[in-house]
């Protein structure tokens, strides 16, 4: 009897395994399926087509990110030449990314089966970056590959393990560079558990050599990630109390919906989000970045409820979650109220003319016309308010040098106009001939200055000239010194004024000028930059901004 008892025991258990194991596939399937047709049915991004476009053009970094995303979108695309091409890697990862948490958090009753498919079904960044291609598909994954690799590794110490974590670590730095704030995050708690062990060791240099590659090519161009994320991008930012509500809003309801208040472990979940918060200082916080804290959330809330007896609660808020989730991923797809299906009015509306060299101010309306008719040369052509690119590094305007070319900008004047984009812009068409480039002049000049409103300003400016040909400034020059004053770019432009100095720069020369221009009428603390006028082409600032003072 007792052996017969045992057998029956073991038979049940195995069975009921099974079957676990069985659910779970079927739910792996259906969330596989969901993604393709919602990949197939959903049009392009600004960032995915920005991001096809480095696939394109493959290399060991970018202007924004590191590769991993390109290297994704890339092996998609040769399979299908359209939206689910760019997506395809991105959810195949992401199916693979959902069976490693299932491993991690290993369900064993039916309770705890369901509260993983409620969980990760409601939970927001693993469903939009289950189907979306940007750099936080792969920081997805690799953050679950991370932890499950970790787990393993201090439980086994195996060599499996050791290759596993290597990878990751790798994976992570390779997919965003806040990848290694994971790592940070998670291994200095734990720091009496590794660092006597030599396997750590051997993991850490494999994942450098893994990751040497992107080292390289940081040096050879000058650490340009680096220096935006950690520089340009917040040079002209300013701090508003507002963010501060907004942030506290995307890092509680961001992770799932209804269900942060089950959270009340640390480290993962928490540090990042406080890491984050002190940027709110330089930058606004976008949701995404938090990723790693929201995989951080959903891991918390499976292991602290879930051996729970009364989870009615939690199931019913965790349904209006997974139900709200739903409305949004439809929304995005139904044409009647899907904004993204104006990207390929967007890009049909232009089509409509008779376009060959085109140049538009905005890298994410290059990228998504470019995708949408790859047959087009592409670049843009940087006006104020309009940050650098990836088309900067590539410096793509240079072929555009001397051609005709059809600038397409809602501020230019033109009789051709169409209307789109994602705020419905006037777009108007102007042919340029014998377009003049000039982005990578640079000006050098003060920081800040306090003058008399309306008074005469002069200041010195060094520029320099990194073009081999000469450029000519001023004068009968189409193209003129500029100084624009403004409060948010682009945005809240106050004036723009030429300055009437004339002179030619010779390939590789640095000069210095005095400029002369006219101060600000009203009285306050106001932002300028200087940069270069072109034709009826709004100005690109070259110098970073200048605080002024006008009393």
């Amino acid at each position: 009897m007792y052996l017969d008892f045992n057998f029956k025991t073991a038979f049940s258990t195995f069975a009921h395994s099974q079957n676990m194991k069985k659910q779970i596939y079927i739910f792996l399937g259906i969330s596989l399926l969901i993604n393709l047709l919602q990949a197939y049915l959903t049009p392009i991004s600004e960032d995915e087509a920005y991001y096809w476009l480095w696939s394109q053009n493959l290399d060991w970094g970018y202007f924004d990110h590191p590769p991993m995303i390109a290297w994704w979108i890339s092996l998609g695309y040769k399979v299908f030449q359209n939206e689910l091409g760019v997506r395809l890697i991105s959810i195949l990862f992401s199916t693979l990314g959902l069976y490693l948490l299932a491993r991690l958090l290993k369900p064993q009753t039916k309770k705890q089966l369901y509260l993983f498919f409620v969980l990760t079904s409601s939970v927001l960044v693993i469903q939009a970056f289950g189907f979306l291609s940007t750099p936080d598909s792969p920081l997805l994954f690799f953050v679950i590959l991370y932890l499950f690799s970790l787990k393993n590794f201090l439980e086994k110490n195996s060599n499996t393990a050791v290759l596993l974590l290597a990878i990751s670590f790798a994976g992570l730095v390779y997919s965003k560079y806040h990848g290694i704030l994971v790592i940070v995050f998670t291994l200095l708690p734990i720091l009496s558990s590794w660092y006597k062990n030599p396997k750590m060791y051997a993991g850490v240099l494999f994942s450098l050599i893994l990751y040497s590659p992107h080292i390289i090519w940081l040096f050879t161009h000058d650490f340009v990630p680096i220096h935006y994320h950690f520089k340009e991008r917040s040079a002209d930012a300013h701090f508003d109390i507002e963010k501060i509500f907004i942030y506290l809003g995307t890092y509680f309801l961001g992770a799932t919906p209804f269900l942060t208040y089950y959270i009340f472990l640390w480290f993962l979940a928490v540090l990042p989000g406080i890491f984050f918060f002190f940027s709110l200082f330089k930058d606004n916080v976008q949701p995404q970045w938090l990723l790693i804290s929201f995989v951080a959330m959903t891991l918390l809330v499976y292991i602290s409820i879930s051996k729970k007896e009364n989870l009615k609660l939690f199931f019913r808020w965790g349904i209006v979650g997974v139900i709200l989730v739903l409305i949004l991923r439809i929304s995005i797809a139904l044409p009647q109220i899907s904004p993204l299906y104006k990207h390929k009015e967007f890009a049909s509306s232009i089509d409509h003319f008779d376009v060959k060299n085109v140049i538009f101010e905005k890298y994410q309306e290059a990228s998504i016309y470019k995708f949408y008719s790859p047959d087009k040369n592409v670049t843009v052509h940087r006006t104020i308010g309009n940050r650098k690119s990836q088309f900067s590094l590539w410096q793509s305007e240079k072929d555009f040098q001397g051609k005709n070319v059809d600038f397409i900008s809602p501020w230019t004047n033109s009789e051709r106009i169409f209307k789109g984009g994602l705020k419905d812009y006037e777009y108007k068409i102007q042919n340029i001939s014998n377009y003049l480039s000039y982005e990578f002049i640079e000006i050098e000049t003060i920081d800040e200055l306090t003058a008399k409103a309306h008074s005469e300003i002069e200041i010195e400016i060094e520029i320099k000239n990194p073009y081999t040909h000469s450029v000519e400034i001023g004068g009968n020059s189409p193209l003129k010194l500029n100084i624009t004053f403004y409060r948010n770019k682009q945005y809240e432009i106050l004036h723009s004024q030429d300055i009437k100095n004339e002179f030619i720069i010779k390939p590789g020369e640095i000069i210095k000028e005095k400029i002369k221009f006219q101060n600000i009428s009203l009285l306050g603390e106001f932002k300028a930059c200087i940069g270069i006028h072109y034709k009826d082409v709004s100005s690109t600032y070259l110098t970073k901004p200048i605080k002024i003072t006008s009393k």
